[in-house]
Formats: structure tokens, C-alpha cells, sequence
């Protein structure tokens, strides 16, 4: 491509972590800044309270083509902010638009897209509203962009996932002088029948997709999803499985199929271990806390388990991870071994606060602590002269030997820290219910000392200042044991890439993208520490057994062997997911777009 392209890439995740779009994008930010600098753009919607963890606004006052721009949105009305990513190892470009538009305003869009497009718009959610109001914003932002720019400059613009798209087909139809690329990694349809259809891996070419997403009211997000496939110079997908649904669903073959990327350093196996033993005492810290106020728990005897993703109760597996961790408390209990297993399970959900007690139980831990540290501070050097100067050999009274008021201070400190309730399975205060909480209280999975499994359910992201675990979910994951992803629906899976590059052992599910790559590349990955489980041709039931099963394997083989299990794959795989790699393939179909979009100029 000319050194002056501008590639702009537009996602609902730019600053605003849902999935794995917001790991993709953060991961590849360094090299992207490095390749293309001043001239390399992401745009996404913006939330005043999201948006503040993860961008720094700045003020531009030079008279560029992106800066006019901007003033231009503004003057019409719409909010819009300009500045910076911030994120390890880059600071790219953002421009964030708030996406909530007047009614009015958004039933002419609707109008708009049903006149134009087919795409009925009636009684959609206010998450759809949302990406019709900020595709719209983008059409006008990038048209605007277009008339600003020299003409001799050339232009990418690429749209990720259908909520970044609404506006995607009037940029293409209008002629605006933009190269257009679309890539999903799951299509709407496919996610909507995969939980719903029991023998949709057997021949989903067969479903008239038509009929079926009026069935889900999902025509709004199909039919966005559908017409920007259609209309981009290029669709990428990430995987086999959804080429494969955009030739059915979209009537169209993807240009390329190009894998995730994620930048991890590789590490020795020794590293590995290291880095484990260090995060995992961050956790027992946080289980200790957690925990100890209502009983003990040996952190040493204990396996932390987790199962991560975006809320899709079925797609993810949620409901065959709990119902097997159902079946291994009562496994575990029949056998009476004294281990302990806390399963994490992770997905943001729309929470009110973090539960006070779950605050409260880890500041009168930290306080004990302290408390601990400074009676044997203090007792130190009077157990020395006790013990030396008296000849017997015993050990002196320690009651007798503190400070009074040092004593009083630790007996209320204990006395405050004691509670007969049960540990919190949730970390925060939900707005409501959901399947998961439905089903760990039908269970009895409430966290009683006399359950071998426990459960904390962490329904926001894992991030070091949020957080109660006060880590960040890589260190999280790196301090896990076992990793659990019997996805259902799974394309690719950025959380179960990410589990296995950091070294942490997982169960891959046969209907991941990335569960595919690592079969297709490893050559008996089990003996890596990388396990697989059959979804795809698979009834629910079975499908419970078979994880079940695993699971009780992995808690024996512990109990067996003593030994903390580290997968050896990443120096492996390091090469084909790395960032540098993935981001040459996307360059080919930034290319291939600007000849499809000005073919008679010769240029590509």
C-alpha cells in the first residue's frame, strides 16, 4: 500500500471490554502504532464511567483532517470525544461517539434501513438502538473524514462484528472514498441456533435462517450483520465454522480466514511455574480472606478452577460446567479426600456495587495481618532472650509476653473478623438473577464448609484496581490450575488461547475455533495438558458426563501426584499467533479492498 494509508478500525469493544474483539485489538495496538503511526485510527462508542478506565482525552488544536472532523460532529450536536488508548506498550489514536441518539432521530435511521436495506428495526432493544445510533455517527464521521483527505491519500476503514456495521453499507453504496472490510467471527445466526437447534452441527445448511430469526427476534442484528457482509469490498472471519455460516447465511464466502492473535512473551517451563506459584498466592490471599471468617480452608489443599467468556449461558458452556461441578461435589464428598476445589466462574453481568461484606471480609484479613505482623515484630526479640535465658528448653507463654493493649487489639480484631455466615458465591450485588445464580442455589453449591466444591462468581472483569482479587485476569488465569471450556458455540475463544499460552492446563471443547488450530497443529496435545471434549455431535447429558469425568481425573491425579500440572505449548504456537504475523494477512485484504474499490486506477 502508498506509505500515507489510513487505516481507521471501528469496533464496539475499542475501550470497552465485552469479548474477545477488546483482546484482539489490545493485542496487536504496539505493532499496529509501529506500522502505521500518526495515520492508524480506532473508532468506538462511548460511556462516560467505562470509557474513563481505559482513555485519556486530549485536546488537538491543529486544523488536521481528523481534528476538523471531530469539531464537526460536534457542531451538529452529537457527542464526541478525541484521544488516546491507554494500554501497555501503545497509546493509538481513538475517537469515542455516544451512541445514544433522540428517537426521532433514530426511527428515520430505522426508516432508513427498511427502505433501503429490508432490515426491519421494530421493537429492538436499547443495545440495538445503541449500534444503529453509533453506526450512523460513524457513517457520518468517516464520510465527513473522506471529503477532508486528499485525494491522492487512500483509506481503510475496518469494521469488526456487526455492531460496529449498521452504517457500513451506505459508506460502500455511496461511493465515499473508503475501502471497506467486515470481519465477523461468529455470525448472528449461528449463535442464536447452536444453543437452540440440538443437531445444528449436523447440517445447519439445511435451517431457512430467514424464518429462524424472526423466531429469535434477532432480524435487526442479522439483517445489519447480513447487508455489511454483503456490501464490504472483503469479509475475513477467524475460523472455519463461520466461513462456512457466511456462505449459507450471507450468501458469501469470506476473502480470508485468519486466526486470532494474542502477544504473549514465551516463557521456560521453569517461568511458567514460577509465574504460577506467584499469582496463585495472590489468590489464596483472596480465598483466605474470602473464607476464613466463616471456617478454614488450606489454600494448599486446594485447586482453583475457572471458567471464563461473555454471558452466553449455553454458547459458553456455562450450564454443562456447573452441572458437572455439581456432580464432582458429590463425588468428592463420597470419597472424603481432603482436597478442596473453588471454581471462578467470570462473566461481566450488570451489577449494582461489590458486595460489602466481600470488602469487608478482605480488609479485616489485611488487618489481621498487619496485626500478626507486628505482635511478631514485637515478640521477636523477647522469645530470644526468654528461650536463652532459661535452660529447659521450653517455650515461654506468648499470652504473657504481649502488650496489653496489643492483646485487646487482637482479640477484637478476631472477634470482628469471626461471622456465621456462609461465604458470598457472588462477589457483587447483581441487578437480578440469572441462570447461574438460578442454579447454584437449586444445587446447593452455596459454599458450605462441608461442599469440597466451592464457587465465586466474578461478574465483572477481572482488573487489578476493580477488582476484589486485586489482580489482573492474565495474572488470574496464570495463578489457575485448570482452565474449563466446554463451549458449545465458540468460533475461536480468545479466554481459552489465552489460558493455554500463559500455561495454565485447559479443556478445550471440539467446537472452538482455537480447540480446532491446536488439534490441527499439536500432535497429542493431552499429553500437554491441553484436554478435549466432543460438543459438536454431542447431547447435553453426554457431554456432562464427559466433563465430569475430566474434572475428577485432574482433582485425583492432584491428589495422587502431588504436582501442579503446566501446559508446554506456548514456544510452539508462539509464532502463529503472533500479532507481526496476523497483522501481514490483514494487510492483503486492506489491499485487495482498495483494488475492489478502485480498480480502474491499477494501484494494487
Amino acid at each position: 500500500m502508498k506509505p500515507d494509508t489510513i487505516l481507521i478500525e471501528i469496533a464496539w469493544e475499542v475501550c470497552n471490554p465485552i469479548g474477545g474483539i477488546f483482546t484482539s485489538l489490545k493485542t496487536k495496538a504496539p505493532e499496529m502504532v509501529d506500522t502505521w503511526a500518526d495515520n492508524y485510527v480506532l473508532i468506538g462508542p462511548y460511556f462516560r464511567e467505562i470509557s474513563a478506565l481505559h482513555f485519556r482525552p486530549s485536546a488537538e488544536r491543529d486544523n488536521t483532517p481528523l481534528n476538523g472532523t471531530v469539531a464537526y460532529l460536534r457542531s451538529l450536536g452529537f457527542e464526541v470525544m478525541q484521544g488516546h488508548w491507554l494500554m501497555e506498550g501503545a497509546r493509538p489514536k481513538v475517537i469515542l461517539i455516544n451512541p445514544v441518539l433522540s428517537t426521532d432521530h433514530l426511527n428515520e435511521i430505522k426508516a432508513r434501513l427498511w427502505q433501503q436495506r429490508g432490515i426491519s428495526c421494530l421493537n429492538t432493544d436499547e443495545l440495538t438502538d445503541q449500534v444503529i445510533g453509533f453506526g450512523e455517527l460513524v457513517r457520518i464521521f468517516l464520510t465527513e473524514f473522506a471529503h477532508r483527505i486528499p485525494a491522492e491519500k487512500d483509506i481503510v476503514g475496518h469494521f469488526h462484528e456487526w455492531m460496529s456495521a449498521s452504517g457500513l453499507p451506505d459508506v460502500s453504496s455511496d461511493q465515499t472514498r473508503i475501502a471497506t472490510v467486515f470481519s465477523t467471527n461468529a455470525t448472528i445466526p449461528g449463535r442464536y441456533m447452536a444453543s437452540n437447534e440440538a443437531d445444528y452441527y449436523s447440517d445447519f445448511t439445511r435451517y431457512d435462517w430467514g424464518q429462524r430469526i424472526r423466531q429469535y427476534n434477532i432480524e435487526a442484528p442479522a439483517g445489519i450483520e447480513r447487508a455489511a457482509a454483503q456490501k464490504a469490498q472483503v469479509l475475513t472471519t477467524n475460523n472455519v465454522q463461520t466461513a462456512r455460516e457466511c456462505e449459507i447465511f450471507f450468501e458469501r464466502s469470506p476473502d480470508n480466514v485468519i486466526p486470532g492473535s494474542l502477544n504473549l512473551r514465551t516463557r521456560t517451563h521453569h517461568e511458567t511455574f514460577e509465574l504460577h506459584k506467584k499469582n496463585k498466592t495472590v489468590i489464596d490471599a483472596f480465598i483466605k480472606g474470602h473464607f476464613s471468617p466463616s471456617y478454614q480452608l488450606n489454600t494448599d489443599r486446594t485447586l482453583y478452577l475457572f471458567t471464563a467468556g461473555r454471558y452466553e449461558y449455553k454458547n459458553k458452556g456455562f450450564d454443562v460446567t456447573l452441572e458437572a461441578a455439581a456432580r464432582l461435589n458429590q463425588q468428592l464428598r463420597e470419597r472424603r479426600l481432603d482436597i478442596n476445589i473453588v471454581l471462578f466462574v467470570i462473566s461481566k453481568r450488570p451489577f449494582h456495587y461489590i458486595k460489602p461484606e466481600v470488602l469487608e471480609a478482605k480488609a479485616r484479613f489485611l488487618e489481621l495481618q498487619k496485626i500478626c505482623q507486628k505482635i511478631s515484630k514485637g515478640l521477636g526479640p523477647q522469645l530470644y532472650t526468654s528461650v536463652a535465658s532459661h535452660r529447659n528448653g521450653l517455650l515461654p507463654n506468648l499470652n504473657e509476653m504481649l502488650d496489653a493493649e496489643l492483646l485487646l487489639t487482637w482479640r477484637q480484631a478476631l472477634l470482628n473478623f469471626r461471622t456465621h455466615k456462609l461465604p458470598a458465591v457472588t462477589t457483587h450485588e447483581l441487578v437480578w438473577n440469572d441462570e447461574i445464580t438460578d442454579f447454584l442455589q437449586r444445587e446447593g453449591l452455596d459454599n458450605r464448609e462441608d461442599n469440597p466444591v466451592k464457587v465465586v462468581y466474578h461478574p465483572d472483569f477481572l482488573e487489578r484496581t476493580r477488582s476484589p482479587l486485586g489482580m489482573d485476569f492474565k495474572e488470574f488465569v496464570a495463578g489457575c490450575h485448570l482452565g474449563i471450556f466446554p463451549d458449545l458455540y465458540q468460533p475461536w475463544g480468545y479466554t481459552p488461547m489465552e489460558t493455554v499460552m500463559s500455561g495454565t492446563p485447559a479443556i478445550l471443547s471440539d467446537a472452538s475455533g482455537f480447540g480446532h488450530f491446536i488439534k490441527e497443529t499439536i500432535k497429542e496435545p493431552w499429553k500437554r495438558e491441553v484436554h478435549f471434549m466432543q460438543r459438536k455431535h454431542t447431547k447435553h447429558a453426554q457431554a456432562v458426563d464427559e466433563l465430569t469425568e475430566k474434572l475428577l481425573g485432574f482433582v485425583m491425579q492432584y491428589a495422587h501426584d502431588q504436582f501442579v500440572p503446566r501446559t508446554d505449548v506456548s514456544s510452539t504456537l508462539q509464532g502463529s499467533f503472533s500479532s507481526l504475523f496476523m497483522n501481514k494477512r490483514y494487510n492483503d485484504s486492506f489491499r485487495q479492498a482498495l483494488l475492489r474499490r478502485q480498480p480502474e486506477t491499477h494501484l494494487y
